[in-house]
């Protein structure tokens, strides 16, 4: 949930007012007039209800459109909800208003809608643009996805506390994808099929970063501070900003198929991955790559044979390489060199969730990052896997939705993000990230 520090402290010193007097300090504001009954019920029958589908495409626009609940904190936990800006009760909206956005649209979310329509007519008479009212049960019962329910982490020592939150920060993009923490303590990600990168600031507000990004799908930060990116329209490796600068977009005389994902090190080279296209059921597997890109501008091919090479990182030292093989039952793990090369090509732990599939095998292991004590997370069907070292397993967080990718960030880099399926999720940790650019 985003909510202004400044109302989160109205809401703990705060009394509750009656829905008279919320309309009453509406009026006092010159932006309502008191309400005869039939008034107030003609302006709740001018909200409109939305589906499912119309309350999807405005969550999509999370620069654009605000949610706000009108329900309780036990209502939302056994229920579930939608991602919101705010929390309150309809009787607080008269004295909170002026800390709700009138630049955006807002939608009113309750069990079902006949209350969120009663808190929307207030707002639509204190001067709001409202976009509509939603019962999320309504919308549960038309296939939409409540994320409001509680979500918690197993205990798993050193990592994460028994009962740990796991925070929903927004849902609804379109792709999430490569998140990456940038020097400010903000977080960057991809919603690839917006062709845009968004930014989680540090006060946890959300905005648009960087718009036709060529079709980014990863990011990470070299030791210069440039913000790198996977592009998959066209492929290529590049340095994103006002103008994208491409660093490499063939090997061999050959245009690359679609790079996934890529990891800088702090000496230069950048490793990355091209699964290629989707594998078909009953077509030959696709052509793919795991490539190393050195300072000097030189690709060269690491390895050709990993049936579905995707996410990559780098252990704290940099001399161990970690590579996601989604068709595979394992992560693969490479020993690096002083100059970069890798060799000693190795299975370093068992993926939990590895089953077949109508599209082939598949541990659905996509991205990965460290940790400064050298653990390794895995974001994969099963969860986030989290492997120490020397490859032990040592627990999975489970999600409400599939994990995609993932980095650690926040302030101290002990806040692990997770993104995945249009959704992206905090989980306060007790490590930290390795203290380096990128992930």
């Amino acid at each position: 949930m985003i909510i202004d520090s400044r109302i989160r402290n109205i809401f703990l010193s705060s009394s509750v007012l009656s829905l008279s007097a919320a309309a009453t300090m509406l009026a006092c504001s010159g932006a309502a007039t008191a309400q005869t009954a039939p008034q107030a019920a003609s302006a709740q029958d001018a909200v409109a209800v939305l589906d499912r589908a119309k309350v999807d495409a405005l969550l999509a626009q999370p620069d654009k459109i605000l949610f706000i609940d009108v329900r309780r904190a036990d209502e939302i936990s056994s229920i579930g909800g939608l991602p919101v800006y705010l929390n309150i009760q309809p009787t607080e909206l008269g004295r909170l208003s002026a800390f709700i956005p009138r630049d955006r649209q807002l939608v009113t979310v309750s069990n079902h809608a006949g209350r969120a329509k009663k808190a929307a007519a207030l707002l639509t008479q204190a001067g709001f643009q409202v976009a509509g009212a939603v019962g999320v049960e309504d919308y549960a019962a038309q296939g939409g996805f409540l994320s409001g329910k509680k979500a918690v982490t197993p205990a798993i020592a050193g990592i994460v506390a028994a009962d740990t939150r796991i925070d929903v920060v927004r849902e609804g993009f379109e792709g999430t994808e490569g998140p990456v923490l940038l020097k400010d303590g903000s977080l960057l990600f991809t919603e690839n099929r917006a062709d845009r990168i968004v930014r989680i600031a540090p006060d946890n507000s959300v905005s648009t970063y960087l718009e036709k990004t060529g079709s980014a799908n990863a990011l990470a930060v070299n030791g210069a501070g440039d913000l790198l990116a996977v592009q998959t329209s066209p492929s290529a490796i590049a340095v994103l900003g006002p103008k994208a600068k491409p660093l490499a977009t063939s090997y061999s005389g050959k245009p690359f198929n679609r790079p996934n994902d890529l990891a800088a090190a702090r000496n230069g080279n950048i490793y990355f991955t091209d699964p290629g296209v989707a594998p078909q059921p009953g077509a030959a597997p696709a052509k793919t790559g795991l490539y190393r890109l050195d300072r000097r501008g030189k690709v060269s091919l690491i390895a050709d044979d990993i049936r579905r090479p995707n996410g990559v990182a780098l252990s704290p030292d940099e001399k161990t390489l970690y590579v996601a093989n989604t068709a595979g039952e394992a992560l693969i793990a490479y020993s690096v060199a002083a100059d970069g090369s890798v060799s000693n090509r190795r299975d370093f732990a068992k993926l939990a969730g590895y089953k077949e599939t109508p599209n082939g095998p598949s541990s659905g292991a996509d991205g990965i990052t460290v940790d400064a004590d050298g653990r390794v997370y895995v974001a994969t069907s099963a969860g986030v896997q989290v492997f120490g070292a020397d490859g032990a397993a040592l627990g999975i967080i489970p999600l409400p939705r599939a994990p995609q990718n993932l980095a650690f960030g926040g302030k101290d880099r002990s806040q692990l993000y997770v993104v995945g399926r249009g959704a992206v999720y905090r989980i306060a940790t007790l490590t930290h990230g390795v203290d380096r650019p990128g992930k």
